[in-house]
């Protein structure tokens, strides 16, 4: 017996041994083959567009062909799922906004995946959100919105993007922070949100910025402010809430995500890749041009952005009682 035990025991140790010796090989020939990056959206967004930039810089740097593959649908759940169920090698990834990422997992109809089941390898850019106004209204500054929705209780609606959005739960976040009760209209998406804003059916909107910058510098919509903790780049002049109420913070985010179980040594890799990536001058400029802002971070630090993002919607949610759909 004790000899059986012995030779058990180290078969135990020589299997451990040969799957960490696997492990550090596939590390060290990684990526032996061409890599895909699932996009949950359709293609021309701001999401689709930055996938590609990343694409690009990793093709170069890890010497292997990135291919983006476009999967839409049930506000990105979809494509984020197939990254989830994917064999865990490195070779599929996807980017995975707030919807996805947090609030799928909060409220309303669960996916086929949880936040344990994806590896968030890094902070492919934060995508700025905003405040804005008709230029015929006196807002020129979020002090001013917040004293008239307090003048006015429950009077002065705001326009936003859709239930849920980022830009709903944004103005909500600065709504009780602000303490001020404004009502809300829902539209579906920021081109809608801005077109009935400079018709006048409502005086002040949350979008993004990259979807309010060409009406801003047309002149036909005001810049409050922004919704990041610093002043954005694409907006340089532009307050942030941040300077109104100390500690606001909203806007969304895409994260580089891989499924759970993806090698440790591979999943560095691609975070050096990617940090590399966002320190580059020209996708750095290109973001500007999009209204987001790149973020260097570590597995660890994405991780712990998206829970703490996870608990502070869930906190706006339940104030505000939202109804996810």
């Amino acid at each position: 017996m004790r000899q059986f035990s012995i030779a058990r025991g180290g078969g135990l140790c020589l299997g451990a041994l040969c799957l960490a010796t696997a492990t550090a090989v596939l590390a060290q020939n990684y990526p032996s083959r061409p890599i895909r990056l699932i996009i949950p959206y359709s293609p021309g967004g701001s999401t689709d567009i930055a996938g590609r930039l990343i694409a690009q810089e990793f093709t170069a740097s890890l010497g292997q062909s990135v291919v983006v593959e476009n999967r839409a649908g049930a506000a990105g759940n979809i494509g984020v799922d197939a990254v989830a169920h994917s064999a865990p090698d490195g070779y599929t990834l996807g980017l995975s906004g707030m919807g996805p990422s947090v609030l799928t997992h909060i409220s309303g109809p669960k996916p086929g995946f949880t936040q344990k089941d994806l590896i968030f390898v890094g902070n492919a850019g934060l995508v700025e959100m905003m405040i804005v106004a008709n230029p015929a209204t006196p807002f020129a500054t979020a002090r001013q919105i917040i004293e008239a929705a307090k003048a006015a209780p429950g009077k002065m609606p705001y326009g936003h993007g859709g239930t849920g959005s980022p830009a709903h739960l944004a103005f909500e976040l600065f709504k009780v922070m602000a303490g001020v009760q404004m009502p809300e209209i829902a539209y579906k998406g920021d081109t809608p949100t801005l077109s009935d804003l400079m018709g006048g059916q409502v005086a002040v909107a949350s979008v993004s910025v990259a979807g309010a910058i060409g009406q801003i510098k047309a002149g036909k919509v005001r810049a409050v402010a922004v919704d990041s903790p610093q002043r954005s780049p694409a907006l340089p002049d532009v307050p942030t809430l941040a300077e109104t109420l100390p500690g606001y913070e909203a806007g969304t985010f895409n994260m580089l995500v891989a499924p759970s179980g993806t090698p440790a040594p591979v999943v560095q890799r691609l975070n050096a890749a990617l940090n590399e990536a966002e320190s580059k001058p020209a996708l750095r400029e290109r973001y500007a041009q999009m209204g987001m802002v790149p973020v260097i971070a570590t597995p660890q630090q994405a991780a712990d952005f998206v829970a703490r993002e996870t608990a502070k919607w869930m906190k706006v949610i339940k104030e505000a009682n939202i109804q996810l759909q």
